[in-house]
């Protein structure tokens, strides 16, 4: 292995190595009081909040919904809906969450609980707990409610001084004197207070109580009761709300599904009250026409006599009476027919139902009034639930315009079919008739009149059948829509807040904010604080470090001065020869990120460092834009520099060098005078045979150049140097400046980049002895 595998195989070492734990440890422990202070506040914060904020439990109940066809159709058997049954039960619990979140479901669930207030006590330090059911004290009885506005938050205060009387106290401060029953008429409406009777133990003197929008207070409890189906194959719903006081949450709870099932079976049995309705009208005409009816036949009978009828008679009566009451048949068949074509063909309103649907024979025809009762009820039911621009309301209203248009057609069949089968009776009738000439004036007149007697009572015997038969297929379908499974239940512990994961939380954002605010200081504005952190975060080799100097305006390595520094100097230089596989004639560039870090006095002692070997080495001041080469050796010359060499063909190198006064192996080329812009002085031509004549002189050439990180000027050197010495300061140089050298590094921008760690101290080094031994002993000679 020769010598450039061995520094290879040093300088991967050094790239692999990582940032010791220690120095972390150590950096953050520094800020000790930040993370204390942290986890002060956020635990006193999240205290203050577990105290001010109400413990809230959580209470459950699961539902099933019903999906059979009893409460699903209702009173009708819809068969229209029934071959849509696989798409009904994958939708109909979706459609009951919606009604069970509705608003106004909610909006009358509070109303029917009377929760037009709400009452609190106090529960130490400007903390306040809501009570309910028999720990509230008084009642309240609302003669007339005036909904408060929605942005009112007042509180009204009540003191109980005895058994008759208390003072109440508004939020502007006026306090009146009461007594218990008495009226109070305010902007909330009339109502008066009244004190429980038997009231046990010990019981508040003193509440606060709210008055409540009813409106606003049934949104807030939709965004707060969580209504979800259990699983996607099942009708089970489950229903939870969390709740400061359980015994309120339960009974919310248990009356939102009381008002659910009742406004169902109000919506479910419509169909059967509107029948019923229909059928009682007609049956109190039929009941005045056959009362005065069987008054003409027993006047008829009485003024001619009659006591029996003839053979022939009862047998012209019964084909007569089996004939006009088919007549009639037809023609109440005809006039209901009649009255649903008129009712359909006028009515625009896709939210009235058809009526009447009992009185009709045709099956076919019953059948597709049912369909559209049945679709009637579904699309109220939803709409209370949701609007009309719902996908499911638009569907209904589709099916709904389609099935009246088959009733209205359907309709006009059955009346054309009915009239031939009339007209065909009829002629029978006639046929009759002629019969009926035998038979005496005066019993042909009796018969006529018992006839209509006879269909009347028909007729009424008809309308009674079908009463009892609505009335038992509205019992039938008094069944609840949902069926509770569990009741509201609370759990034992309070859900909220969850005090101690909120005290973790708050412990470890305690630590973690002041941790953030630190690691964002160090990323965007910290410095370089460790060598194992350079050689982490950069993939340049370091060629050793430079330790801080109290002195200022010191340069080392002179003969008659030994320091830490001038040892770290040689150690450096030696490090540059094996980088640089003892390369002569070499240019080193000597930059850093911004001004401040000591290039310019690295640049000078290194050159002092190689001119003490007795190698001849110049330093050219190429930073062009504020040079501090002489200033910092205090030397002042009256002779061009670099700019004018670059500039006048007519300079030569010899009028610009400079020889040292310290070390006669030593030159020195200053900038000379300042351009306006050095970029394109350093883009001469003249720049390359410098270099050329420089080498033939020189064993080193150093160039101490711009910051890399503020100017371009140095890139323009990057063809002629050897070697690109990056300095870095401790405690200085930003942690995100060492992405300019990696960049420099990754994309070979320079030859051979190094870094040298400028202004160290005995704990940036981690186990190199070097420094403790020059603390404990310094030669001078």
């Amino acid at each position: 292995m020769d010598l450039k595998d061995l520094l290879n195989q040093e300088i991967d070492l050094r790239k692999s190595s990582n940032v010791p734990l220690a120095f972390y440890i150590k950096k953050y422990l520094r800020y000790w009081y930040l993370f204390l202070g942290g986890v002060l506040l956020l635990c006193g914060a999240a205290l203050a909040y577990i105290y001010y904020t109400p413990e809230q439990y959580e209470i459950t109940s699961t539902l099933m919904i019903n999906t059979n066809s009893e409460a699903r159709r209702s009173f009708s058997n819809n068969t229209v809906l029934d071959d849509l049954e696989g798409y009904q039960t994958a939708n109909i619990v979706e459609n009951e969450v919606e009604i069970l979140t509705s608003v106004s479901l909610i909006k009358k669930t509070l109303e029917n609980l009377g929760l037009h207030n709400t009452f609190y006590v106090a529960d130490g330090f400007k903390r306040f707990k809501e009570i309910y059911g028999d720990e509230v004290p008084v009642t309240i009885r609302y003669n007339k409610i005036n909904e408060p506005s929605s942005d009112f938050s007042e509180m009204a205060k009540l003191e109980i001084l005895d058994n008759q009387t208390f003072e109440l106290e508004m939020e502007d401060g006026i306090k009146t004197l009461h007594n218990f029953g008495d009226q109070i008429s305010n902007l909330y409406g009339e109502y008066s207070i009244h004190l429980k009777e038997n009231l046990q133990g010990l019981y508040p003197k003193r509440l606060s109580f709210t008055y409540n929008n009813m409106q606003e207070m049934a949104f807030s409890y939709r965004e707060a009761i969580n209504v979800e189906p259990t699983n996607k194959l099942s009708t089970v719903i489950s229903l939870s709300l969390l709740s400061s006081v359980p015994e309120k949450g339960k009974q919310i709870l248990k009356a939102l599904v009381d008002v659910y099932n009742t406004e169902a079976l109000k919506n479910v049995n419509s169909t059967a009250a509107n029948t019923l309705a229909f059928i009682d009208e007609q049956m109190e005409k039929l009941t005045t026409e056959l009362a005065e009816i069987e008054k003409a036949v027993e006047t008829y009978k009485n003024e001619n006599a009659i006591s029996d009828l003839s053979a022939e008679s009862q047998l012209y009566l019964q084909n007569t009476g089996i004939t006009k009451q088919k007549l009639a048949e037809y023609d109440i068949n005809f006039q209901v027919l009649n009255n649903l074509e008129e009712n359909l063909t006028n009515n625009t309103n896709l939210s009235d139902m058809v009526q009447g649907s009992l009185l009709i024979e045709d099956e076919t025809l019953t059948d597709l009034v049912k369909k559209y009762n049945e679709s009637q009820r579904q699309r109220q039911r939803l709409l209370n639930g949701t609007t009309s621009d719902n996908p499911l309301i638009k569907n209904l209203n589709e099916q709904l315009l389609n099935l009246k248009s088959n009733l209205i057609e359907n309709i006009r069949s059955s009346k054309k079919s009915i009239q031939v089968a009339k007209e065909s009776l009829q002629q029978n009738a006639a046929t009759i008739e002629e019969r009926a000439n035998r038979v005496p004036h005066i019993e042909r007149e009796l018969l006529n009149i018992t006839r209509q007697q006879a269909i009347k009572q028909e007729n009424y015997q008809y309308l009674m059948q079908k009463r009892e038969e609505s009335i038992l297929s509205l019992a039938a379908t008094s069944v609840s829509n949902a069926r509770v499974i569990d009741p509201p239940i609370a759990g034992p512990y309070p859900a909220r807040p969850m005090k101690k994961l909120m005290m973790i939380f708050a412990f470890f954002m305690g630590l973690g904010i002041p941790f953030a605010l630190i690691y964002a200081n160090d990323y965007f504005f910290g410095t370089i604080g460790l060598k194992n952190e350079v050689e982490a975060l950069s993939k340049v080799p370091i060629m050793g470090e430079l330790s801080h100097e109290n002195q200022k305006a010191i340069y080392l390595g002179t003969p008659q001065y030994k320091s830490l520094s001038g040892e770290q100097l040689n150690l450096i230089w030696t490090n540059m020869k094996f980088a640089s596989m003892q390369k002569s004639n070499q240019v080193i560039l000597t930059t850093s990120s911004i001004g401040g870090e000591g290039k310019t006095f690295f640049s000078i002692n290194l050159a002092r460092t190689i001119g003490l070997s007795g190698k001849k080495t110049v330093i050219l001041e190429f930073d062009l834009r504020k040079p501090s080469v002489f200033q910092q050796l205090g030397v002042k010359t009256n002779k061009p520099g670099i700019c004018e060499y670059l500039t006048n063909e007519a300079y030569t190198t010899r009028d610009i060098l400079h020889l040292s006064e310290e070390n006669p192996n030593i030159f020195l080329i200053g900038a000379g005078k300042l351009s306006d812009n050095p970029l394109q002085v350093m883009n001469s031509p003249r720049l390359a045979e410098l270099f050329v004549e420089l080498r033939g002189k020189f064993d080193h050439i150093i160039i101490d150049s711009a910051p890399i990180g503020l100017v371009a000027d140095a890139f323009s050197l990057s063809p002629f140097v050897d070697m690109l010495a990056y300095v870095v300061r401790y405690y200085y140089t930003k942690t995100n400046h060492l992405k300019l050298i990696n960049e420099i590094e990754e994309k070979g921008k320079f030859s051979n980049p190094v870094l040298i760690l400028n202004g160290a101290k005995s704990e940036h080094s981690y186990g190199h002895g070097y420094g403790y031994y020059y603390d404990q002993k310094t030669a001078k000679t």
